[in-house]
């Protein structure tokens, strides 16, 4: 019989949100463990719940009643009166910060008598807790973990849910409470990793480590690429992220709009709340270049980003975000193609370009960037560039494999069952 699991997820498997990250580890999951996921932030979806199994719905929705029941409960908890002394003693934002964390603790008392009612919580449940990120519901069930004490909770921290610049008021609320009662922290970037060891003066290092996330196997061999490219009807940019402010979409744009060598075709893939903005960009800076031709896709799945991995001979794959905390699937998806990579020196993008593309400056101007596209194409079909195709499934098979990774990811839970 197979050890219990809980995966705590927001849409996964009823959103795309998700998909990218957590698609590719839930059948690694699935073989060693009987996985209940459970569902926080998305409206059901019967085909995706057939698809995927056992799935156990936790709205995280707040009426008022909600709200004034589970603040109260909170304001009972210890933890809240040390995040305040913490916030008091930092002295920035105090107001703010204290608000900002008096929500935060409430919608984790929300979660947890949630949770605790959907899946008949007890105390002598045994199963493992795996929270993909490390957020308000990862600090829900933490705070009552003494309750429990055959559970074992693990979480995964990212980016948005790990660094204190990317969350409002500069400051990550109640993670050393939650850190008491982890078992494991998972790290998908050694970046990320060695920020939270440093931030928070850790030595017991077994307790947080290193598993990355990955995508499939090699797609496009070297070989492959270089009889392909003859084929290719020309020069293909392409870059894929959600359409916000941090990922910096408008700078690719600016750099495009100095190119004045061959021709270059520019796709983005994604969605987001600026994708309007940048199309009028595009449409103002780009419009009138001969030699520049480019396409907003909007959001795709990831099956179908692959599926124009596929069709389509990618000559660059091009990132030019302000921050990057994990390693970026979009980016490991075109190492595995064998693809050359433009990225800033932000994060782990430093790990990942290495000898296969051009390292940006971590705030580049657009010139700079249109000096990477304009050299990346005059390199394009020589052996120089083959080389880098070689040397990005290299780093691919290295770092980024799934089945090695989560294989390994797994491995490293077998102690805690």
């Amino acid at each position: 019989m197979k050890p219990e699991m809980y995966l705590i997820t927001k849409e996964f498997p009823y959103g795309p949100a998700e998909d990218t990250f957590v698609k590719p580890e839930y059948p690694y999951l699935c073989e060693k463990y009987d996985v209940t996921i459970v569902v926080t932030e998305s409206g059901k979806n019967r085909e995706a719940e057939q698809e995927e199994g056992n799935v156990s719905m936790v709205s995280v929705r707040q009426n008022v009643f909600d709200k004034a029941f589970s603040f109260i409960r909170f304001l009972g908890e210890k933890d809240c009166y040390t995040e305040i002394a913490s916030i008091i003693k930092e002295g920035k934002h105090v107001g703010k910060r204290i608000f900002r964390a008096l929500m935060f603790g409430t919608a984790a008392e929300t979660f947890y008598r949630r949770l605790k009612k959907s899946i008949a919580l007890h105390k002598n449940t045994k199963a493992l807790f795996y929270f993909y990120w490390f957020d308000y519901k990862c600090f829900g069930l933490t705070m009552h973990r003494h309750k429990f004490p055959d559970i074992r909770i693990i979480a995964r921290t990212h980016g948005c849910d790990l660094y204190d610049e990317r969350e409002l008021y500069g400051k990550q609320f109640f993670q050393p409470q939650m850190d008491v009662s982890l078992d494991k922290l998972i790290f998908a970037a050694q970046y990320a990793r060695n920020y939270y060891l440093k931030r928070y003066q850790k030595k017991n290092i077994e307790k947080y480590p290193l598993c990355r996330l990955g995508v499939s196997g090699k797609e496009v061999m070297c070989g492959q690429r270089r009889t392909e490219q003859e084929k290719a009807p020309g020069f293909l940019l392409l870059s894929c992220s959600h359409a916000v402010g941090i990922k910096r979409i408008e700078l690719i744009i600016d750099g495009l709009s100095t190119v004045k060598t061959r021709n270059v075709k520019w796709v983005h893939i994604g969605g987001g709340e600026c994708l309007k903005g940048l199309q009028e960009a595009a449409k103002q800076k780009l419009e009138s270049k001969k030699n520049i031709q480019y396409r907003f896709t909007g959001a795709l799945s990831n099956s179908e980003v692959l599926e124009f991995y596929r069709q389509n001979y990618v000559g660059c794959f091009i990132t030019t975000t302000q921050t990057e905390g994990g390693s970026p699937v979009a980016v490991q998806e075109a190492l595995s193609f064998g693809i050359p990579v433009i990225a800033t020196a932000v994060g782990e993008l430093s790990q990942m370009v290495n000898d296969n593309g051009i390292l940006l400056s971590i705030n580049p101007d657009k010139e700079e960037v249109g000096r990477a596209i304009e050299k990346m194409i005059a390199l394009f079909g020589t052996d120089a560039y083959f080389s880098m195709c070689q040397n990005s499934l290299e780093i691919f098979e290295e770092k980024f494999n799934a089945e090695k990774n989560f294989s390994g990811f797994v491995k490293e839970l077998e102690e805690l069952i």
